[in-house]
């Protein structure tokens, strides 16, 4: 009985990325996981944290740090820094159509802010944070393409060694001390 029913090229393509696929989906649960507690925890992550970002800021303007790395914008690339992982190993789990991914994370984002803003009276839901996590998901996919891309890479170079290995293997012949036809050369 055949081990599988896809031809031997498409599995010998996919062998190389087994692994990764397994590490990726590992991880994906893990990340998951780690942002659905935050995103749907009853309050805010951090207030102490928050508060303290806020103070920071605050004075770093009086020494010159520039006006435009707000709260909000630290807030808007926390969200997208979320989504990388989410974007990266959602995309290496996927053996097809990864781009996937990133139209999951925009609507799993969306209904996440949908149920923050209907059920979570402390945090609120706003289309910014769905914009911000896709962004980091499209991210983290374009990421996983770099990896998909050297990892085939990796496994064409050596499938090309081991097959000039195995055909360039010729008989040592000592050509110094030719020797007539039918004659064996004398050992040197």
């Amino acid at each position: 009985m055949p081990r599988s029913r896809r031809p031997v090229a498409a599995r010998q393509r996919d062998d190389g990325l087994r692994g990764v696929r397994i590490t990726a989906l590992v991880l994906l649960i893990v990340f998951g996981v780690v942002v659905t507690v935050i995103t749907l925890w009853p309050g805010p992550p951090d207030p102490d944290g928050q508060r303290a970002l806020r103070a920071f800021l605050l004075e770093a303007y009086t020494r010159g740090f520039p006006r435009w790395i707000t709260f909000g914008a630290i807030e808007f690339a926390a969200n997208i820094v979320m989504f990388i992982p989410i974007g990266l190993f959602g995309a290496l789990t996927l053996p097809r159509h990864r781009w996937l991914v990133v139209l999951f994370s925009f609507a799993g984002s969306a209904a996440i802010e949908l149920f923050q803003a209907a059920r979570l009276a402390e945090r609120v839901g706003t289309p910014r944070d769905v914009i911000a996590n896709g962004l980091g998901a499209l991210i983290g996919y374009l990421l996983a393409l770099l990896v998909v891309l050297a990892a085939r890479r990796r496994n064409r170079r050596r499938a090309r060694t081991s097959t000039s290995s195995t055909t360039d293997t010729k008989p040592n012949i000592n050509t110094s001390a030719a020797a007539p036809i039918g004659t064996v050369p004398a050992e040197t």
